[in-house]
């Protein structure tokens, strides 16, 4: 029996405006700070046998202020989807500059992909790869820190095996969700759970 502890990053400037950026590099601001320092308090009980972060910034430092940062493992399969040309602009603006081209991915993102950026394809391969080697074994409790697509594919896999339910879920900032995998069948326990 395994209790997973999904953890969007803390909040940062870019997540207030709607900008895409999936490998821009941004930090918390201070609200994300003190969002990861509340989890740390409402997460102080459990000992975690595995703690994995996206190696962005704002999921390491997220990850940290919970944990402290010991054993903490980092994994370039759960970094966001990369957004490409699109990198640091409002969804508006890409509408503006790429309209074709935005018009293609929002219809269709399984077979189009942001100019320059990463495929979907190439995102759940990605992420499919960790859900296999970390996801499959039993442990007690594993903490994993990162984005909010990465989230929602490693939900659905555990769920349903495959992304059917990706776009069914919403992971909040300051907020963790357990999901408890026995004997092959997995449930959500908690969603959104965080310090008011």
């Amino acid at each position: 029996m395994t209790r997973y502890y999904f953890v969007r990053h803390g909040t940062t400037d870019w997540n207030k405006s709607g900008i895409y950026y999936g490998l821009t590099d941004c930090p918390l601001n201070v609200t994300g700070i003190l969002e990861s320092k509340k989890l740390g308090g409402l997460l102080s009980g459990i000992d975690f046998d595995e703690i994995y972060a996206s190696p962005m910034k704002r999921c390491m430092d997220t990850a940290r202020l919970i944990t402290g940062g010991k054993n903490l493992k980092t994994s370039e399969a759960l970094l966001e989807m990369d957004f490409g040309l699109w990198e640091g602009m409002h969804y508006t603006e890409c509408m503006e500059k790429f309209p074709e081209e935005f018009g293609n991915w929002s219809s269709d993102y399984r077979n189009y992909a942001p100019p320059g950026g990463e495929k979907y394809g190439d995102f759940y391969d990605r992420v499919h790869g960790f859900y296999e080697q970390v996801l499959t074994e039993e442990k007690k409790n594993v903490l994993i820190v990162t984005h909010k697509g990465v989230l929602q594919l490693l939900t659905s896999l555990l769920l349903t095996g495959e992304d059917s339910l990706f776009w069914n879920f919403s992971f909040q900032h300051g907020a963790y969700s357990v999901l408890l995998k026995d004997s092959g069948h997995t449930t959500i326990e908690r969603m959104n759970i965080r310090e008011e």
